[in-house]
């Protein structure tokens, strides 16, 4: 609501090319979210079997395929921001204020994916009040404090943008520091025998 408030205050054009930019990041975020599920599950499944060496394997090909993955669709958006936002709208105006979001935005998807990644390994590993606690702190409150006061002073749009790889910044630096430093669970000791 008060991101929204924000960009109400700006324009209707900038509320255009933003909520066409929105639509089109809207197929990108699935991928991302998708690989911090399938990490999530991997790192449960591995914890509960007594796996602790698949765990770490898993959270460093985890993160690096959607770090990857992150950087070569934000890098594809990047590049064809015109057509694709031109394909939600065809006024030249919140055309351009699309691919300003898309090119501020797209290139630090990495982050993104690194934070949704971490905060499915830390789910997994049985910890997910730190991935709630992080990204309420930094993706909520910083994220609203930050625009609302900046907004104050700065009436651009490019403010809003900049929230993003801002607070996607924050969040990977306090989960790659809680990954490093949070010992990997031992549990479980595999499945139970089957008798013949």
């Amino acid at each position: 609501v008060v991101l929204q408030y924000g960009i109400n205050g700006l324009g209707t054009l900038v509320i255009a090319g933003h909520t066409a930019a929105r639509k089109m990041f809207m197929f990108t975020d699935m991928p991302l979210l998708s690989m911090a599920s399938a990490g999530s599950t991997f790192v449960s499944q591995n914890c509960g079997a007594g796996q602790p060496d698949r765990v770490k394997k898993g959270m460093k090909f985890g993160c690096l395929c959607s770090v990857l993955m992150a950087e070569v669709v934000g890098a594809t958006i990047y590049a064809a921001s015109p057509w694709l936002i031109g394909a939600f709208s065809r006024e030249a105006d919140v055309i351009a204020f699309g691919v300003r979001q898309a090119h501020t935005i797209t290139l630090f998807y990495c982050l993104l994916a690194f934070s949704h990644c971490c905060a499915g390994i830390l789910r997994g590993l049985g910890r997910p009040v730190v991935p709630m606690m992080v990204m309420l702190a930094v993706w909520c409150l910083l994220r609203i404090t930050y625009i609302t006061v900046t907004l104050h002073f700065i009436r651009d749009i490019g403010v809003v943008f900049w929230a993003y790889p801002l607070t996607w910044s924050i969040s990977s630096v306090l989960f790659a520091w809680y990954i490093l430093h949070c010992p990997i669970p031992k549990l479980g000791g595999g499945a139970p025998e089957v008798k013949a």
